[in-house]
């Protein structure tokens, strides 16, 4: 197979690249292009409703079809979600077969509804677990959410943190990983999720919100500078939990955080955009931006303050933490997507 960039890029810093909510042809151009893995959160079927809306509606006929009909509508949810992230779940395990599950894995995150109770977590947990041994499961960086990926680390089950926009959410994440890893002798892997063009929207909406002035140029160094931070601290302590960045909005949240182990999430538009044009492959991980910028944009938001500074949060205050709050509107809404499908295809 002719190697590309995503290649060259893995194969001088080590750097994963994952394809995030990805159509059947965006599945296999991350298998071609050197993708590692496949992300997902529950949004993806709005996102495969713009791109693949016959499958969609095939999945959903087949799910409701079988159901008999008193079945809770998020039960029927979690089972479209389910039977939709096991397209790439086998595509991908030849891959997480021959590398001895290093790489090949594919993720799958709970109800939006339930991420705050981590009973109701844990039991989705050892649902998705019987869908395959490439499965990882995603929770949220938040209290529930680390106790959660402490029980599954322990049990020998790869993990991934999402919803993380700040140091101390990827600290307090990192270190419930490090106790998993005490109760088990397997190693699963474990990424924690840093989101730099979400950040950059949030930030964006918060300095309208408070009729703050700012460059555009500004905003757009601002989530890239609060990824850099974390990878600093995950080098510095030495963490085992690797860092993966996602939501990427521009190729910028790509290329300016190549580095050494680290990994990104992908549309497969973008993924395709950075195939074609193939930049160099320069690691600029620990290019920071001027300092001008930085100052800026920590006297202009408190919350690039939060998302920078170890220590600026406590444990309790994450879940209401504007840019999680965001996110998970978003995937709220996107899982509402998957209801109102279900409810179409309903019996009056």
């Amino acid at each position: 197979m002719r190697k590309g960039y995503f290649h060259e890029v893995h194969d001088r810093f080590g750097t994963e690249f994952w394809v995030n909510n990805a159509s059947l042809s965006e599945i296999q151009l991350g298998l071609e292009g050197g993708a590692v893995g496949i992300a997902s959160n529950p949004s993806y079927i709005s996102t495969l409703l713009k791109t693949e809306p016959e499958f969609v509606h095939e999945t959903v006929d087949a799910i409701v079809g079988h159901a008999s009909a008193d079945t809770d509508e998020e039960v029927l949810a979690m089972q479209v979600i389910q039977k939709t992230v096991s397209r790439p779940l086998g595509m991908f395990h030849e891959m997480y077969k021959q590398t001895d599950g290093r790489y090949g894995h594919v993720a799958i995150q709970g109800s939006p509804r339930k991420n705050h109770d981590l009973s109701a977590m844990l039991e989705e947990a050892d649902v998705f677990h019987e869908m395959g041994e490439n499965i990882i499961i995603k929770q949220p960086s938040t209290v529930e959410g680390a106790k959660m990926l402490e029980e599954l680390t322990a049990r020998g089950w790869s993990t991934i943190g999402t919803m993380c926009f700040s140091v101390s959410q990827y600290i307090y994440m990192a270190e419930a990983y490090h106790r998993g890893l005490k109760r088990t002798d397997k190693n699963p892997k474990c990424l924690i999720t840093t989101l730099p063009g979400m950040f950059e929207e949030y930030l964006a909406e918060d300095a309208e919100k408070r009729g703050v002035e700012v460059s555009p140029d500004i905003i757009s160094q601002a989530g890239v500078s609060a990824a850099r931070a974390a990878y600093k601290v995950y080098r510095e302590r030495n963490y085992k939990a690797i860092i993966l960045a996602g939501g990427a909005r521009f190729t910028r949240h790509w290329t300016e955080l190549v580095g050494p182990e680290f990994a990104m999430t992908l549309s497969g538009a973008l993924a395709e955009t950075l195939i074609e044009e193939h930049p160099d492959v320069v690691n600029r991980m620990d290019t920071p931006a001027p300092q001008a910028v930085i100052k800026e944009l920590r006297d202009k938001f408190p919350d690039f303050v939060r998302a920078c500074d170890e220590g600026a949060m406590v444990p309790e205050e994450f879940r209401p933490y504007g840019p999680v709050v965001r996110f998970q509107n978003s995937l709220s809404k996107g899982f509402d997507t998957i209801i109102e499908q279900i409810q179409s295809k309903q019996p009056v």
